[in-house]
Parts: C-alpha cells; sequence; structure tokens
C-alpha cells in the first residue's frame, strides 16, 4: 500500500500503510488522531528525514473535513520554522521521546518530598554541586520526580528499607517524560536502589557508633546489671499502642506485683529523639522511684528502626543511672538504642517476660534455698533426735542400772538395819537404854568426853510389858569418869 504525507495545521499527516511501522512512529513522538483514524507528527526537518526513509510520498494538496484547502510544501527546507506553542511543544515531546526513551540510574539528595493521592514527588538534587555552588549562591541542579501510586505498590518492599524524605540520598531508575502543560520534563521513577541509601545510612550509623566508644559511652549502661527484683518500671512507649498493652498484659500474666509508671512519648518521626530525651530527664529527677527503664515500641518496617539510630537517644541511654531494656520490634536488625542499652530484646512480649523471669528466678532461687535450709535443719534435727533417743536410752539404761545398784544396796541396809534393831532391841531387853541428843542423834561414851558435853538427854527404854519404848528427858548436871577395877 502507497505510504502518502500531508501538511495540515503545522501537521504531517501520514496516510497509507502505517501499521506495520508504527513503534517506529511513536518513537519519533508521532500521536495517533483517532477521529481522523492516522498517526501524525510535528512538521520538523528531522521527521521529514525519517518518513521520508519509510517511503512516505508527499500529496499535493489536502482537503480537510471543513472544505480548506491547504497548499503544502513540495522540499523540505521550504517548510515552515514559524510554530505555534503547541506545535512546538509537540516537537521537542518527539525530540525527549525519541532521544530520551531509554532508562537512567541517577542519584542525588531528595527535597521538597510530599504525598499526593498516592503519588509521590520530590526534587533529587546534585548534593556536591550543592556544596560547591553554596560560595558563589548558585542552586544545585535539581530534577523532578514523580512514583506513581501503582509503581510505589510495587516498589514498596524496597521503600520500605530505605528513608525517603528531605534529605534523603538515594540513587534511582527513571525515565524522561515531558509534560506539555507546561513543558516541563519530569523524571519518572522505575525502579530503587536500596542498597545505595543503605550504605549512606550504614555509614552515618557508624560514624555514630565510633562517636560514642571514642567518648566511652557504648559499653557504659551494660556495666549495670538489671536487679534481682525489678518490680518498679518506668516505661517509655506509646500510651495507646499495642506495645503498651502488649508489655502490660504479659507482665499481668505472671500474677507479679509490678508497678509501671508510663511516659508517653512518640515512637516514630521527628518528634521521637525530643519525646523520648525528655522522658530520659524526668525518670533521672526520680530515680528512687525505679528500678529500670523500658524503652518499648511495637513492629514496623525496618526503615521505622532509624529513629532509634539516633545519637542524642543513644547518649540519654548510656548517661543513665538506671539500667535500660530496649524492645524496638525487630528481630533481625539491631538499632544504636539497642546495642548501648544493658539488655536488648526484640518485642514488648519479650521484654516483659525477660523482667517476669528474673524475678521468678529470683524468687525461686529463694524458695529454693529456703527449701534447702529447711532440708538443711530437718536433717539436723533428726540426727539431734538421734543423739537425744540415744542418750535417753543410755540414760535410762544407766539409770536402771544404778537403781538396782541402790536397791541392793537398800536391801543389803535394810538387812542391817534389821540386824541392828535385832540387836537394839535385846540390848534394851536386857535394861539398857539409848541415849539421844537433844537433836535426835544417838550419842555415846565419848561424846561426853567432848570439849562441851550434852546437857538435855533423852533416854530409850523398853517395857517388856506392853512390848512399846519408853523415853524419858534428862538433864546431865556433870560426868564423874570411874577406872575400871581388875
Amino acid at each position: 500500500m502507497k505510504r502518502t504525507y500531508q501538511v495540515l495545521n503545522n501537521r504531517l499527516i501520514l496516510l497509507g500503510d502505517t501499521y506495520s511501522i508504527k513503534e517506529e512512529i511513536k518513537q519519533a513522538g508521532g500521536r495517533w488522531d483517532p477521529a481522523r483514524k492516522n498517526w501524525w507528527l510535528v512538521p520538523s526537518k528531522t521527521n521529514l528525514d525519517l518518513i521520508a526513509n519509510f517511503g512516505f510520498i508527499q500529496q499535493e494538496i489536502l482537503e480537510d473535513n471543513n472544505q480548506n484547502i491547504t497548499v503544502i510544501a513540495t522540499k523540505h527546507d521550504e517548510v515552515s520554522n514559524d510554530l505555534s506553542v503547541s506545535n512546538f511543544v509537540y516537537m521537542i515531546d518527539s525530540f525527549v521521546r525519541k532521544n530520551l526513551a531509554e532508562k537512567y540510574w541517577i542519584f542525588g539528595e531528595v527535597s521538597s518530598f510530599k504525598i499526593a493521592n498516592g503519588h509521590t514527588f520530590f526534587d533529587l538534587s546534585d548534593r556536591e554541586e550543592a556544596q560547591i555552588n553554596l560560595a558563589t549562591s548558585l542552586k544545585a541542579t535539581s530534577i523532578p520526580c514523580i512514583l506513581w501510586q501503582g509503581k510505589r505498590k510495587l516498589l514498596a518492599d524496597k521503600i520500605s528499607q530505605i528513608l525517603l524524605q528531605d534529605g534523603s540520598k538515594i540513587k534511582i531508575r527513571v525515565t524522561c517524560d515531558f509534560r506539555k502543560e507546561g513543558a516541563r520534563i519530569n523524571a519518572i521513577i522505575e525502579d530503587i536502589d536500596i542498597q545505595y541509601t543503605q550504605g549512606d545510612l550504614y555509614l552515618q550509623r557508624l560514624a555514630i557508633i565510633q562517636d560514642l566508644k571514642k567518648r566511652g559511652l557504648y559499653d557504659k549502661n551494660k556495666r549495670l546489671k538489671i536487679p534481682k527484683m525489678p518490680l518498679k518500671i518506668a516505661l517509655i512507649t506509646a500510651e495507646n499502642s499495642r506495645a503498651c498493652s502488649d508489655f502490660i498484659d504479659e507482665l499481668k500474666l505472671s500474677e507479679i506485683a509490678f508497678r509501671i509508671t508510663i511516659y508517653d512519648c512518640n515512637m516514630q518521626g521527628e518528634k521521637t529523639s525530643d519525646n523520648i530525651c525528655n522522658a530520659f530527664t524526668q525518670i533521672e529527677h526520680n530515680k528512687s522511684k525505679f528500678d529500670c527503664i523500658v524503652i518499648s515500641r511495637g513492629g514496623g518496617s525496618k526503615l521505622d528502626l532509624r529513629w532509634f539510630d539516633n545519637i542524642d537517644i543513644a547518649k540519654k541511654i548510656a548517661y543513665s543511672s538506671l539500667p535500660v531494656l530496649t524492645a524496638v520490634g525487630h528481630y533481625d536488625d539491631k538499632s544504636i538504642a539497642d546495642e548501648v542499652s544493658c539488655i536488648s530484646e526484640k518485642t514488648p512480649t519479650a521484654a516483659a517476660r525477660y523482667l517476669s523471669t528474673t524475678v521468678l528466678n529470683t524468687l525461686n532461687l529463694f524458695f529454693t534455698r529456703m527449701e534447702n535450709l529447711s532440708s538443711h535443719l530437718l536433717r539436723k534435727f533428726a540426727r539431734e533426735k538421734e543423739i537425744l533417743n540415744s542418750l535417753e536410752k543410755k540414760l535410762a539404761l544407766t539409770a536402771r542400772r544404778v537403781l538396782q545398784t541402790e536397791k541392793r544396796n537398800l536391801e543389803r541396809l535394810e538387812q542391817l538395819l534389821r540386824i541392828y534393831k535385832q540387836s537394839t532391841q535385846q540390848a534394851l531387853g536386857r535394861g539398857f537404854a539409848i541415849v539421844y541428843n537433844s537433836n535426835g542423834e544417838i550419842i555415846t561414851a565419848q561424846d561426853f568426853l567432848a570439849e562441851k558435853p550434852p546437857k538435855n538427854l533423852k533416854l530409850e527404854f523398853a517395857n517388856i510389858c506392853t512390848n512399846e519404848h519408853i523415853f524419858v528427858d534428862v538433864s546431865v548436871n556433870g560426868i564423874t569418869l570411874q577406872e575400871d577395877r581388875i
């Protein structure tokens, strides 16, 4: 089919077989006219050369739908360079589409960041050039970038891993898009190099850690110890958050009487650092009321962790006189706050479980020691009881032996007394008397020879008629010694 072109209203109208070369026409900036069912290009020497290469031949006269007759040029150099604004913009659009159709990787610093109707808009500027031009007051080179809502959903995983806000350094893959409205070129984002941005964030994070180590603050809080009974807790968190409820609910399950004071703070966003630092200042003024500090927030994207890679928060943790336990909700990554704190747990629930376990372990240790002490005392009491039982048996045996011995002695004494009594009765029966002193003691003749012989005596006689004894009280007036005569 023959290919021809016509010029109408500063348009190159392509007629004939255009289906087989429609892609080439598109790349050249061609537009489809649905009313006339044909393709058209902006008149220019470049486009005339292009369509000539595809075998298009010009027509002398074109009659439009309004029956207007237009005389067209027959040579390329006779095409007018006088263009309307619309045709001039179309020509630029055609040039951009033809010469900037590839995708390019560009990097720079984000500024004027905003989100509207799900689409993301920002300017990407040359940070190094901005620093160079600072002295000359020249603005840095920049280009407006657009991330459409649909593409943002496809790149959601990558976006969640980087910091996309004013001041962020990013590397993006873009295509050029020329907007006729305002005649502005935009960079349409097709992909994001997260390693580039993460690398910059890693360098910032590394610089903070090195500074903390240089100041001797990196391990300062780790040298403190969580008390054995951490019952009084200063909780830094968002009061109405899931993290707060999870932490408190887990402590309630332990049925331990924890006492919690909540310091309500923003746990993400620009106010995070100021809120947390102010909470630390308040806690430090009342440090005698607490055993430890807990910083708790719920889960979120990896990017949310950046709010805790903050040197001001790290310094507050390091200088705290109380041990700090962090739980910022990330399993695979650690923030700087995690690194400098005394204890780091992954989730609020894990932090609460750590504290309740610490208390329970202390109580278990106490009760175990009490049980061991009780067992030791019981064993000691058992040994003492065995000793007492043994002594009791020995004493009982010894007592029985002594009693038996004394019984035998008494029996002998009884026998002697019977013999004495019999001999005494016999003596009394023959008329003799038994002499007692005033104390009821039997006295002998030797007692009368003492320096002070007894004066008052009692004599015992036997009454042979009635088998009774007669007692007579006498007073000794004098004692006479008489020699025996042979």
